[in-house]
């Protein structure tokens, strides 16, 4: 089994907060996949990654409810279009249906012990918005929710999916799971007792049975048996031949491929250094020892396990299954598969840098912290002006993922430590699927910059932002740990909740200035600040950009709600916006405010049904306004 791609994943398109982006990719990865015969993809992954040190992080648009809708929803309509007629689209797959970013242990596929309230009011909202937004198929969750397992559900996938979200299309398993109520989830006697608690209990459609057909033969006894009655099979049966029937596989020839489709195009290809330059963020950058500057930077040294390979850069789910190594699961990473299609770190410097200025690549350690050449680069520091190191994770996907420490290998900061020691400026360059702790990197990086998993052109995007070509504008799309035990801090926590990240969502400084005016209502009749269920009011906040660079800026709309009968969450973003603006400019942002944003599950247990009525506020930036809410 072999994948390719040419995008970050997930989370560099969350950390981009750029929906076009989400769009747009997804348009482009529709025709590739339709270019390789292939009708159907598993995505967008919804799940809200509660858990940082859960191995699937990456594939998630971030931890904040209503940005991973909003991306969601916008990539599925990239993918999708009109795809009943349309035949360079897909059908998309929202996943996982439902709680599977939440492992109480961090491990993948670990049960997830959460509250019915927390699954309403976080976990979901993202689904309601691609069910909206027209998605054709979902997948259930590897998991247990409070010791039930999702795939044999009926509360899950019947009255949460079915009834709740309303959603019509058709449901597929992850991979053998009906199968793992008998092998792991262990409340299933046999095959047998396990394909009869799935399908008699839930709606589910399809089975991804990898390598045996235990289901089929199951499914027709259990049938022929009259313990499952045949009107549940030609259920399921009728949404799966209505998918095939609109992606055109019932049409005669309509397995063939559009020989008129085309893969690797240039556009294409500055499309993904595009959402790599857009998500790329810069975290800490003392004393503006970024951009490089031309003039005190003649000499740069690369170092670092992720500089020089393309494989740590696109990270799992490339090439293979596990990233691109060297054996399709868990060696040393090999770029020979990408057929230098992508840029390294390194590649991207030296591309970037000004003419004069002179970038070294030297071996350092390897990516588990192992020394390879450090006496030599110690050596030979007094020789540059500047040292760039990447560090970061192997390549991985899924449950070989999981690890039982959140920190960065021992070895990686000691010798980050070792640089920093020479005296010379550190610019840390983190490639990473998950926000691993970093201990002492931080105070030993005069300059840290996370790139996420930006794909094999992220090189090229690196090398831009360190000498300036492009001014950073990603944010974190979840909270950045500060320690080992902050593995469930998420920004929307409880408001009494103990907080100490080492960044929070949202977080990413710019080489820019921008400032914030007073938030204010847009010109209306009624200019009272009172908020109505069903109804919205507009407040506007004016930004500039006060240089000395053209920049980007995102503007976060946040509510908070200070008393209510349930313990109010901090603050909840309710929206977002891109914004350019050159060294001087100004421009009005406007968002719409209604009291129902402030919904939640109350103590009646209704979903998101419950406002509490009193006074409210709308965060953008440094600035606050305040509504009260009347019923």
């Amino acid at each position: 089994m072999k994948f390719t791609t040419i995008f970050g994943h997930g989370i560099n398109i969350g950390a981009s907060f750029n929906p076009k982006l989400a769009y747009e990719t997804a348009v482009v990865t529709a025709r590739e996949t339709r270019a390789a015969n292939v009708h159907w993809t598993f995505a967008p992954v919804l799940d809200i990654p509660t858990n940082k040190q859960w191995a699937r992080v990456y594939e998630n648009f971030g931890e904040d409810p209503y940005m991973s809708g909003i991306m969601g929803a916008a990539a599925i309509r990239g993918y999708q279009g009109k795809y009943k007629s349309d035949r360079t689209k897909v059908a998309a797959t929202m996943k996982h249906f439902i709680a599977y970013g939440a492992p109480h242990s961090g491990q993948d596929r670990d049960s997830t012990i959460v509250s019915d309230r927390t699954i309403h009011d976080y976990f979901m909202p993202g689904f309601q918005e691609a069910v909206d937004a027209g998605v054709a198929t979902t997948m259930e969750s590897y998991i247990d929710v409070n010791g039930e397992p999702v795939v044999a559900s009926h509360y899950y996938l019947q009255e949460l999916l079915r009834e709740q979200l309303k959603f019509k299309g058709m449901l597929v398993t992850d991979w053998a799971e009906i199968a793992n109520l008998y092998t792991t989830h262990k409340i299933a006697a046999s095959h047998r007792d396990a394909v009869r608690l799935s399908i008699n209990s839930t709606s589910v459609d399809m089975s991804m049975v990898p390598t045996d057909v235990i289901f089929f033969d199951e499914l027709k006894q259990l049938v022929l048996d009259n313990v499952i009655d045949v009107s549940r099979v030609d259920e399921s049966a009728g949404r799966l031949l209505q998918l095939k029937k609109d992606l055109g596989l019932l049409e005669p020839e309509g397995w063939k491929v559009d020989p008129s489709l085309e893969i690797g195009l240039p556009e294409d290809v500055e499309l993904a250094r595009e959402v790599a330059r857009d998500s790329i963020t810069l975290l800490k950058n003392e004393n503006n020892v970024l951009p490089l500057n031309k003039e005190k930077t003649k000499r740069v040294l690369v170092v670092g396990p992720t500089v020089d390979t393309l494989s740590h850069l696109a990270g799992g789910w490339t090439i293979y299954w596990q990233g691109a190594t060297d054996d399709g699961w868990q060696g040393n990473a090999s770029d020979e598969q990408f057929y230098s299609n992508g840029t390294t770190i390194y590649n991207g410097i030296r591309s970037a840098a000004p003419e004069g200025t002179t970038v070294d690549y030297m071996p350092s350690f390897d990516v588990e912290g192992n020394d390879i050449n450090m006496n030599a680069i110690m050596t030979s520091a007094d020789d540059y002006d500047v040292i760039v190191v990447g560090i970061g994770e192997r390549t991985y996907a899924e449950l070989p993922g999981n690890i039982h420490d959140i920190r960065l290998p021992e070895g990686q900061m000691s010798y980050v430590k070792k640089l920093a020691n020479t005296g010379k400026p550190i610019v840390s360059v983190v490639v990473e699927g998950r926000p691993r702790v970093l201990q002492s990197i931080v105070d030993d990086s005069d300059a840290l910059v996370q790139a996420y998993l930006p794909g094999p052109w992220g090189g090229h995007a690196i090398g831009e932002i360190l000498f300036g070509k492009v001014n950073p504008s990603g944010r974190l799309p979840y909270t950045y740990p500060k320690n080992s035990g902050d593995m469930n801090v998420n920004y929307w926590r409880q408001a009494n909740d103990v907080w100490d990240p080492l960044y929070e969502f949202g977080h990413g400084l710019s080489y820019s200035k921008f400032t914030y005016g007073n938030i204010s209502l847009t010109q209306e009749e009624n200019v009272s600040a009172i908020l109505e269920p069903g109804k919205t009011r507009t407040v506007s906040v004016q930004v500039t950009n006060e240089g000395p660079y053209d920049g980007s800026e995102t503007v976060l709309m946040y509510i908070h709600q200070p008393v209510r009968l349930i313990t109010p969450p901090a603050k909840l973003l309710k929206g977002f916006e891109k914004i350019q603006l050159t060294v001087g400019e100004s421009k009005t942002v406007e968002f719409e405010v209604g009291a129902d944003m402030f919904r939640y599950t109350g103590l009646d247990n209704t979903p998101r049904g419950t406002i509490d009525p009193g006074p409210v506020k709308v965060l953008i930036g440094d600035q606050e306004f305040d509504f009260e809410i009347r019923i």
